[in-house]
């Protein structure tokens, strides 16, 4: 007997990825098959490749038991090609996972046993280990205890919703997204502000009173594939980047959400008189970088906003939410 009649789409975003991305693809069909019988999908948004990724993916679908959708979305963004998945998709429940990623073979029977005991829509995402074990440590999480809060039962700061759930590893209703709307798409791996587009998802579930929860038994593997120091650096910059952005939309309309930079600011500045990096000397990413990168993002965010349409933007950033545009 199947855990969950609702129909499911397992959202792919995907550039450049013509050798690697039916490693992935057969993670999910595997997935998918666990959980059978299922009414399942998979949306495959290729986002202006240049190489053979679309036919890649073509070639892949003849041999899938289940619908694969294809559509190019030439637009640079995470964000963006994202969002053509939400407007292609049909299921009520939604998958995203990166190309870069492989399901565990129990993550779609996981998520389906979880999806049945909710009685209210959870935004929903699960651990993220290393693929490659010669890979940096990075872009994981690997806790072991379920973790489950919303706005009316626990107060919480940026540190404590960001990387509560991962864009690679995150499930949610249709229902959700309708209240929310679509990703903004000035986040985003590809965008100006290189980051965020799921912990701004996160913010505006938390905001709008949706339980967030992380389970470690949906399990995804990440096949980032850096491993040298200035990878990891050129990482922690676009991550502190999209982070100053969030903080800049969000200072007057959840000012406690942004307490956390007002903490590394404290630090770094301990850092100056230590002498130490305290924050990641693995890749010689320090507090002072992450402050400095920060502010840098914050600016950017206020520029884009300000460039976009001037005077409605600059209120709507007041209020938190992004300008009249279709990430909204």
């Amino acid at each position: 007997m199947p855990i969950n009649t609702t129909k499911l789409s397992v959202i792919v975003a995907t550039r450049n990825r013509a050798h690697t991305i039916a490693e992935s693809l057969d993670s999910i069909a595997a997935s998918l098959a666990n959980a059978a019988p299922i009414d399942a999908e998979i949306v495959v948004i290729d986002n202006g490749s240049r190489d053979a990724t679309s036919k890649a993916v073509e070639q892949w679908a003849t041999g899938c038991p289940f619908p694969v959708r294809l559509v190019v979305e030439p637009r640079a963004g995470l964000s963006v090609a994202r969002n053509r998945a939400l407007r292609t998709a049909q299921g009520e429940l939604l998958v995203f996972t990166d190309d870069d990623c492989r399901l565990s073979k129990e993550y779609i029977y996981e998520l389906l046993r979880y999806n049945a005991s909710d009685v209210e829509p959870v935004l929903r995402g699960g651990s993220v280990e290393l693929g490659d074990q010669t890979d940096l440590p990075i872009t994981i999480r690997t806790t072991k205890t379920r973790q489950r809060f919303n706005r009316h039962t626990d107060p919480a700061t940026h540190d404590s919703i960001v990387g509560h759930v991962s864009g690679c590893n995150m499930a949610m209703r249709r229902a959700l997204v309708e209240k929310l709307g679509l990703f903004d798409e000035r986040f985003g791996a590809g965008s100006k502000l290189e980051s965020g587009e799921d912990s701004d998802y996160l913010f505006r579930a938390y905001l709008e009173g949706f339980t967030l929860e992380y389970v470690p038994d949906m399990t995804v593997f990440h096949y980032h594939g850096r491993k040298q120091k200035p990878v990891g650096y050129k990482l922690y910059r676009g991550y502190s980047i999209g982070t100053g952005a969030i903080y800049a939309k969000y200072l007057f309309r959840q000012p406690k959400l942004c307490v956390p930079f007002c903490w590394d600011v404290k630090k770094s500045i301990k850092e100056v008189f230590c002498g130490k990096n305290l924050f990641f000397p693995m890749i010689g990413f320090s507090f002072k970088h992450k402050v400095a990168y920060a502010a840098l993002g914050a600016v950017k965010y206020f520029f884009i906003s300000l460039r976009a349409r001037p005077w409605p933007a600059v209120a709507k950033a007041m209020a938190g939410r992004p300008a009249q545009t279709s990430a909204q």
